[in-house]
């Protein structure tokens, strides 16, 4: 096994009682909070006025910022922090998704630093890793996908550029989130599968690619996927169902909080890297989905170079009870795979949700250049430009 270091310093609340404890919580890091929300469900709904005057009863005194978008955009981020820097903002708070969640981290960023832009820090951007701090943040999260309620991660577009990068800092970690699954019960069926396929991706990406070191990770990574696996077509049927939808929202914390790679060799987010070119090109496209669609053809690429056999064997195995020798198992396990998203409505081609055919080349390169620095992107092996058109060719047999 080897060496690792894990740092979480985010406190959770998890289930339905904690509304007053989450607003006692929040006030301990300031008594002027910016609320982030996206499209605006949870006013709608009800959640963000009982949440308001939850905080308002401690004291806190809130201005609200809504519209983040679904991947969100530079210019919004840079609009949102410029109000929360006038309204003097002492914390961030995320209520919504992932992206709400990893724009209040960039909103917090540049709150503390006294920037206009967020662009420029992203990671293939001149002042990337130059920020020095963050206003504490805080998140409701109103999804079981991303896990960003507890990383250090936010995922930016530009629209302009058509383009999706990253920032991470440890102090970027939410310092309180509340994990509510009574907020999830409303989402429709295509977000709930979208946010399991991402899911699945967190502990994929690190399974596949970083080794045997890890008996213990390997187990607790196929208990998150089994999980999923199983409690998807069980919530399609009953979407409100507060039960399953707990089990699909901790899921998504434990398939992100660290322990899914401890013991590990530390992995590129392959399958991220791409997926981020995609829904650079493409805004519209769910971060779930763009990485639903990757999965047979990625890891049958993976496959046919040779890569990882042993890896794909074992899932084949352990979850399928796949047999014969790891080629075999190997291939088992993406046929099975390959049902289970037909069967869960995550199967599909690029060019069918709005990637055409003569754009794989543009996407390609834009992946390359800022997540390969113009080399590749490393999967057990360089995978190059000419490597990852044909994992997008290789969508178009999905039907």
């Amino acid at each position: 096994m080897k060496p690792f270091e894990i740092y979480q310093p985010t406190r959770i609340l998890f289930g339905v009682n904690h509304l007053e404890t989450f607003a006692k919580r929040a006030a301990e890091f300031g008594k002027r909070i910016l609320m982030v929300t996206g499209g605006g469900s949870v006013k709608r709904l009800g959640y963000l006025d009982t949440v308001t005057k939850a905080l308002h009863a401690q004291g806190i005194e809130t201005l609200l910022f809504e519209g983040i978008e679904a991947n969100p955009d530079a210019e919004t981020i840079n609009k949102a922090a410029k109000i929360g820097h006038e309204f003097g903002a002492e914390a961030v708070l995320a209520f919504g998704g992932g992206s709400v969640m990893d724009a209040s981290k960039a909103i917090g960023g540049l709150i503390y630093m006294n920037e206009p832009d967020i662009w420029p820090f992203t990671n293939s951007m001149p002042r990337s890793g130059k920020m020095t701090g963050s206003l504490p943040i805080l998140t409701i999260a109103t999804t079981a996908a991303t896990a960003s309620e507890i990383t250090a991660y936010g995922v930016i577009s530009n629209r302009k550029v058509k383009g999706k990068q990253t920032i991470g800092y440890e102090f970027m970690k939410p310092k309180l989130s509340w994990m509510n699954p009574a907020f999830t019960t409303s989402l429709p069926l295509e977000t709930t599968r979208d946010g399991a396929a991402d899911i699945m991706s967190h502990v994929f990406e690190n399974y596949i690619l970083g080794g045997n070191g890890s008996p213990l990770a390997d187990r607790y990574t196929e208990m998150v996927l089994q999980t999923v696996m199983e409690t998807l077509p069980a919530l399609t049927q009953n979407l409100s169902n507060e039960n399953l939808r707990a089990t699909l929202l901790w899921a998504s914390d434990l398939a992100l909080n660290g322990y899914q790679v401890a013991g590990r060799i530390p992995a590129a987010f392959v399958m991220h890297n791409m997926e981020h070119a995609l829904s650079g090109y493409n805004p519209d496209l769910a971060h779930g989905r763009g990485l639903a669609t990757l999965y047979p053809a990625f890891f049958s690429w993976m496959i046919d170079q040779g890569r990882a056999l042993d890896r794909f064997a074992q899932l084949g195995r352990r979850l399928f009870g796949a047999t014969g020798n790891d080629l075999e198992a190997s291939r088992s396990f993406v046929e099975n795979l390959t049902d289970w998203l037909k069967e869960n409505g995550l199967y599909q081609s690029l060019s069918s949700l709005g990637i055409p055919a003569d754009a794989f080349d543009e996407v390609a390169e834009y992946c390359v250049n800022v997540y390969g620095g113009g080399r590749g992107i490393n999967a057990l092996g360089n995978m190059e430009k000419a490597d990852i058109v044909e994992v997008f060719k290789r969508t178009e047999t999905q039907k």
